[in-house]
């Protein structure tokens, strides 16, 4: 697909609006999707999910030089397509790489509108209907969570979700360290499971704690935070003249996908005073799932909670929200500072719809919308059913996992995290320290090739005392028993040509 008719020349780019949308941005949607509805309509996965290069080939293969007089439409629309060949194809069945896969077309469609209108989720006159949408999807999720005088904010990413709730906790326990600082004698610890995001870590070092702060609390064979072990260090901390005030647990860790026992760790929180955040960014989907929200039984007994919708349910990327229960009003409490030239108080409408105080951000992207857009059009049954079908998909890979030979799980199934590891035929009869030993180094190799070749993306990962072993993710709802036998033969067939060329 090139530029023009034969022997067209599309002129620079200038200023000519109507000449860009004609000739390359109504074009380029042709192109965007019609590429999104092979991945959509290809369900046999023939095309590759990657076109690998190194960095150094992909550098000449990109035209990244920007000249002193204007590109062509018809080079930038060559650019593009550059662009779309060497990206990952996120949306492909055989994607299993991140915590997301397949795009929802609706929910591009609303990140079109939102980019088209161009605006910021700062002010109800610049955002009149974005800042009625937030509001509306925050008490939504609120209400299924089963909190009361919700309050929210969508934030870039599940990082900074969580980052909120330090903040909150903070300006509860310690309301001087807005304008003061952090005093000597505050001596402040939070506590997180040892198979906890590292946001949290991160967090610490923005708010000044320093990683010593955040305190690891050991987690049991299924990777879920030990209460008894939390108490302890709890009581530990106390002793030596810290003060313990937050507590991070999980819904669906990274890695195993565990979901933490939520009233266990209230039950500690609430004895010893402590703010109970929920990171439910991957496994907090559950919530949309009669089926499925057993996994976060106690939930509403917690103080805050994150997710990033574009997890499990194909927003498109970013779409992450932070909501709060019985303390509305405290966003704006712990981080607002009333700038002058946008909140003022005598505007045409209740100063309260002038959200963007409560944020740590000023320009702050509109992504409610989209969420909102795709909830609306597939209802809540069909985003329980996304939800069903994942968790279902994943059942029936475990399944298969434990009854193939060769294969092993290295730990249950909780979210839809399938860990596990082949151990290809040569090594079956040696020592588990040598299968080991030797598992650990081939996996590098078998991404590496099946990358190389386009077939597939999948994660390899070590965990305390485990070696690499694969970290499989299920999200496409495309997903069927079909691509289930499909990637255990790839994993297999790759794995025994890397051990035969040892």
């Amino acid at each position: 697909m090139g530029g023009g008719g034969a022997g067209e020349v599309i002129v620079p780019y200038r200023d000519n609006m109507p000449e860009v949308l004609d000739k390359f941005a109504s074009r380029m949607a042709g192109v965007l999707i019609e590429h999104m509805k092979r991945t959509d309509t290809d369900k046999t996965g023939e095309g590759k999910v990657v076109e690998f290069v190194t960095p150094d080939e992909l550098r000449k293969k990109l035209e990244l030089n920007i000249e002193k007089d204007p590109a062509t439409l018809d080079t930038l629309f060559s650019d593009v397509q550059t662009t779309l060949k060497y990206s990952v194809n996120t949306s492909h069945i055989h994607f299993f790489n991140q915590l997301f896969a397949q795009v929802d077309a609706i929910g591009v469609v609303g990140e079109w509108i939102t980019s088209v209108i161009n605006t910021s989720m700062y002010t109800y006159e610049v955002a009149p209907v974005f800042i009625l949408v937030e509001e509306y999807v925050l008490q939504k999720v609120g209400g299924l969570l089963g909190y009361s005088n919700v309050d929210g904010i969508f934030a870039a990413g599940g990082s900074q979700a969580n980052l909120y709730a330090m903040l909150l906790a903070r300006h509860r326990f310690f309301p001087h360290v807005k304008k003061e600082g952090w005093r000597p004698e505050d001596r402040p610890v939070v506590m997180v499971s040892e198979h906890s995001h590292y946001s949290t870590l991160k967090g610490c070092i923005i708010m000044g704690l320093g990683t010593d702060r955040c305190i690891p609390v050991k987690c049991d064979e299924r990777g879920r935070m030990d209460p008894a072990a939390l108490e302890a260090k709890v009581n530990e901390c106390k002793e030596k003249g810290f003060h313990p005030f937050y507590v991070c647990g999980t819904a669906g860790t990274t890695v195993l996908g565990a979901y933490d026992d939520l009233n266990a760790l209230a039950d500690v929180c609430q004895k010893h005073k402590l703010w109970l955040h929920v990171d439910g960014a991957w496994g907090g989907a559950a919530i949309l799932s009669p089926a499925q929200r057993h996994h976060m039984k106690g939930i509403e007994r917690t103080d805050s909670f994150a997710w990033c919708a574009h997890k499990m349910t194909g927003a498109p990327l970013q779409c992450s929200l932070f909501v709060c229960n019985n303390a509305k009003g405290m966003l704006q409490e712990a981080n607002g500072t009333r700038a002058s030239y946008l909140f003022q108080p005598d505007k045409l409408y209740p100063m309260e719809y002038d959200t963007g105080d409560k944020s740590i951000q000023c320009g702050r992207k509109v992504d409610c919308f989209k969420l909102w857009l795709l909830w609306k059009a597939r209802g809540d049954a069909g985003m329980a059913s996304l939800v069903d079908k994942a968790f279902a998909s994943a059942q029936g890979l475990a399944a298969a996992v434990e009854r193939r030979e060769g294969f092993e799980m290295v730990a249950p199934q909780q979210c839809t995290n399938i860990c596990f590891r082949y151990v290809p035929k040569s090594l079956r009869d040696k020592p588990k320290e040598e299968q080991d030993a030797v598992l650990d180094k081939i996996a590098p190799k078998v991404k590496r090739d099946m990358q190389l070749d386009g077939s597939t993306l999948v994660g390899y990962q070590r965990l305390g005392n485990l070696t690499n072993f694969w970290r499989m993710i299920i999200v496409n709802p495309s997903f069927t028993d079909k691509d289930i036998q499909w990637f255990l033969d790839t994993i297999q067939t790759y794995s025994e040509r890397v051990v035969d060329e040892k």
